[in-house]
Parts: structure tokens; sequence; C-alpha cells
């Protein structure tokens, strides 16, 4: 009987714990989503703090109900030697206190990537709030300019929009790695990792005020002007494309901040950047996407290229042979075929098409390893994790770690692609 009544009590005094309000009212909170840390003048970090404006938000995560735009958040920006300390301080300047429950992005200012984000990471992976699977980014310029120039268009919920815009790992030019990916690169020494690019999409004074059609083509002028910081990619692979960066598409749009390219690191160190191109080509040798559209010069059409929409069949096989220093890369694709002129029919050479597409991924494969191991000391395909299958003991394997340089292997590549056939189309040859 004893037991009984304990045990009722327990019940009791837990069930009015779970039905109650022990915590704070949701009105009284204000929703972090989105921090942007740069170096400020005194040796402290300036923070940017963007919080969701509940009150524009009405229509929470639908697409009804609510305003997009600048209105759905606010930026507050103070300084602090690490993130909590900036916290703390806005909370004494607003009405409400700041939680990071629901935060989705931190961006670094490339400044700060490039001098070394380890202690950020640390701050990061022992904070009871951080999810594991928190984006993180590198500004191309200031984290702050990067998040004060965010004005969703299209959705009403501002983590949605930073869940879509630095989650969209169907397409290829911006990477995946998230926070618990760079704070194992960072314990281990495994791998390296890369980092997607946010930059603001520059605009001029004239751009802003012109309004006559003479001063429309001037505006014209000035965006072309922008656009050429990045270079056009005359390869075969993504033919005629410009291989951007975050900041350099100089598209017109209301919403200035984008997300295109990868920052690359050597541990936690940011040691250079690579194009969306450069992005797309190491991912596909990842494998780790769902599709995307690749462009193909193609002799026969020259002035009209081939796109097709492609997916990895299987994971990239890697066969590693320490002692001849030689890596093999396998890659396998398939693929359907969407921009082809109309004057060409491929479907009686499919078989050359395939073969085309298979030697210009080895090639643009091929060139973009040699580049990078030339220019870093980074391991963003794991080579290294890769061999450590190869060693008896743990030392063995750390002593590798320390003596190995890639750059000294000879890398192959080897595509092997398949075009579906739906959608091809029967023509009928000429007499």
């Amino acid at each position: 009987m004893k037991k009984i009544v304990i045990m009722t009590t327990i019940i009791v005094m837990l069930s009015s714990i779970l039905t109650g309000c022990g915590g704070r009212e949701p009105n009284e909170i204000a929703y972090i989503v989105a921090l942007g840390i740069d170096n400020a003048d005194n040796g402290n970090y300036k923070i940017t703090i963007q919080y969701a404006n509940t009150t524009q938000i009405s229509g929470g995560g639908g697409e009804e109900g609510g305003k997009a735009g600048s209105k759905i958040v606010d930026n507050i920006i103070v300084e602090g030697p690490d993130i909590y300390a900036g916290i703390g301080l806005a909370n004494n300047i607003v009405s409400k206190i700041f939680s990071m429950s629901h935060t989705k992005l931190i961006v670094f200012s490339d400044e700060i990537a490039s001098a070394g984000i380890k202690n950020i990471i640390e701050t990061i992976k022992r904070s009871e709030e951080l999810r594991p699977d928190i984006f993180l980014a590198v500004a191309n310029g200031s984290a702050n300019d990067y998040l004060t120039s965010v004005q969703p268009e299209m959705e009403v919920n501002p983590a949605q929009y930073y869940e879509l815009i630095f989650g969209k790992n169907h397409f290829t030019g911006v990477p995946e790695d998230r926070a618990v990916q760079i704070f194992f690169s960072i314990t281990n020494d495994d791998y390296d990792s890369i980092l997607p690019i946010a930059g603001v999409i520059e605009k001029s004074e004239s751009q802003e005020n012109e309004q006559d059609s003479q001063q429309e083509q001037s505006k014209e002028s000035t965006q072309s002007e922008i656009q050429t910081k990045a270079k056009i990619n005359k390869g075969r692979f993504e033919y005629n494309l410009r291989n951007y960066i975050g900041g350099e598409t100089a598209v017109e749009k209301e919403n200035k901040g984008e997300v295109i390219g990868a920052a690359v690191f050597d541990n936690d160190k940011m040691v250079g950047t690579l194009g969306g191109i450069e992005t797309e080509v190491c991912k596909i040798i990842k494998s780790n996407y769902s599709y995307s559209y690749f462009t193909f010069y193609n002799e026969e059409t020259p002035d009209v290229p081939l796109t097709v929409r492609m997916t990895p069949r299987k994971k990239t096989n890697f066969n590693i042979d320490l002692k001849n220093k030689k890596i093999g890369i396998d890659i396998f694709l398939e693929g359907d075929l969407y921009t082809v002129s109309a004057d060409y029919n491929i479907e009686n050479d499919i078989d050359s098409f395939e073969k085309m597409v298979e030697s210009d991924i080895n090639a643009a494969c091929e060139k973009f390893l040699s580049y990078f191991n030339d220019m870093y000391d980074s391991d963003i395909f794991g080579f290294k994790e890769k061999c450590k299958g190869k060693f008896l003991t743990n030392e063995e394997y750390k002593q590798f770690k320390k003596e190995v340089n890639f750059d000294e292997f000879d890398i192959s590549v080897n595509t092997d692609f398949m075009l579906r056939r739906t959608g091809l189309v029967i023509r009928e040859e000429d007499e």
C-alpha cells in the first residue's frame, strides 16, 4: 500500500510538470535564425544576431498568411569575445530573451575563416541549444553584409529560407558539409571540409537611381562588369558558363544575398575558394548529390551545347595504392538528355554521346584534382580516411597522416555514364 501511495505521488508530480508551463511563454522569446561573426577593431567579435520578427509571421511555416522580405527578420549588432557573451549583452537591449533553439545558420567573415574557426566550433559543440546539423558558411567579405542583405522573397518563415537555400544538396554548386562534419574534420584530421560561400550581389548607385531607358542600358553594362569577375569556363564540361562564387552573379532581384561556391579548409583554417563549377566537379567525385544539370560542348552543334540531367548511379569507388602512389577513382552516372539542337540526330549515335560525356567528365575531374592538389594541402575527398583500413595500428595510421602528400600520387578518373533511353525521339532518315 505504501508503495502504491509513493508511486501515485510521483506520477501526480510528473504530470503537473509535463502539463504546466515551467519555462518561458513563446511570446517572451526571440528566436535567432542566423548569426554573423566578423572581427571587431578591439579584438572582440562583431556579432550580427538575426531573429524572426514574429509579429510579421502570422502564417508560421506555411506559404500563406505572413509577409515575406526584410519584414520577417530583424538584426541587432553587438560586440563580445564569443557568441554567448554577445547574446547575453543583446538580452539587455531588447525586451525578449534570445533563444538559439531554431538557429539554422552561422556565417563567418572570410577574415575569421582564414584565421581559424576552432574556438567557435568548440562553442557550437558545447551548446545544448545549437543542433549538430546547423549550417555553417563563409561570407565573401562581411558576414554582417550578407545577413542584412537577405530578404526572403518566397518564404514567410526565415528558418525555412535558410534550410532551403543551404540545403540544396540535389544541386551541386553548394557544398553539403554542416557543423558536425567540420567538427569531426577538425578533431580527427581524417579529412578536410568545404563550406558554402555566401555573398552579396553588388549594385552600384547608378543602378539604384537610373529610371529611363538610357539609364537602364547603363545598368545592364554595370551588371556585365560585375559578372566578369568570374571567369568563363572554356572546358567541354559546363561549357561557356562562369565559375561564380557568392556575390558575383549580379542577378537583378530584391534579395541581394546569394550562396554559390565553396570555401576550402585545411583543418580549421580557410585556405582558398572554389567557384560553382569547381564545386560541381568536387561533388561529382564525392557522389553525394541527388541530381543536377550539366552542359557539354558538342562538335556537331558548336553553337548549341548539350544539357544532361545527371544523377549518381552508385557511390564513387576509390582505389588507393600506397605502394605505387596511385589513386583510381571510378564514377558511375546516369542521365536524361534535356537540351539538344533540333538539327542534330543524337538518337542515331547514343554510344558516341555516352563516350563523349565520359571523356569530358574524366578530363574535368583529373584537371581539377591536379590543380587542387598543387594549390592546397587539403584532403576534402577523405583520401586519408579511406586508407585507415590499410594499417594494423592507430599509431601507424597517425604517422601516415603526418607524412602523406597526395600531390605525389598519380590520380586517374574513369567515368561510367549511361543515358536513359526514355524521352528520346524516333526520327526517319532522309532518303
